[in-house]
């Protein structure tokens, strides 16, 4: 009767440990970290370095001028397809320079997103090819010297999910994970007998 009081006890236990650490488990929504910053010589210098991009939007920006290449990654979890927009490219000042998006799963193929300029939202229904993104590649385009450099606040991961991809297994489901554990306890009282 002890022991199994003290199952139900640990198993509860371990249960809320791990629910708490799969919540953890999906991240936030923003992008964590700088792949590659590639800066010829005479492109911009304006703005921050690349690490302004991280994070949520705090008005610290990196700037993309052209021929600037930007990858940055989301590393605790992924941007996945639900209702609307999924993902959301934030420019800091609304100012009208431009550049060209790319996203992938992996780090090797890339879909064009598209040309932007200000804030823009991507619904990644729109690019069957992609079903979600760990990466972001930015480059910069050349405005007449007009607007130098697309200011980059940040990214968001407006539908985020546990990270999936094939440099990272997908974690098991904390429903699942919680349901094995019931089976398992259910299993273990059936053979030891109930109080």
């Amino acid at each position: 009767m002890n022991t199994n009081a003290g199952i139900v006890r640990i198993s509860i236990a371990l249960a809320v440990a791990l629910n708490g650490s799969l919540c953890l488990a999906a991240g936030t929504p923003w992008l964590d970290a700088v792949v590659s910053f590639d800066q010829p010589g005479g492109s911009s210098d304006m703005g921050g370095p690349a690490g302004d991009a991280l994070g949520p939007r705090n008005y610290t920006f990196v700037s993309i001028d052209v021929p600037e290449t930007l990858v940055l990654a989301f590393t605790d979890n992924s941007v996945g397809d639900g209702p609307g927009a999924d993902l959301a490219i934030r420019e800091l000042y609304n100012c009208p320079a431009t550049v060209d998006v790319f996203a992938g799963e992996d780090n090797v193929t890339y879909v064009h997103l598209g040309t932007i300029s200000r804030t823009v939202e991507f619904d990644l229904a729109d690019y069957p090819t992609l079903g979600y993104v760990n990466y972001l590649k930015l480059v910069g385009l050349d405005d007449d010297g007009e607007h130098p450099g697309y200011d980059l606040d940040a990214a968001e991961a407006l539908h985020p999910v546990a990270r999936i991809g094939p440099d990272n297994e997908a974690p098991i489901p904390g429903a699942v994970f919680l349901a094995a554990i019931g089976t398992g306890l259910v299993g273990r009282l059936r053979r030891h007998g109930t109080c």
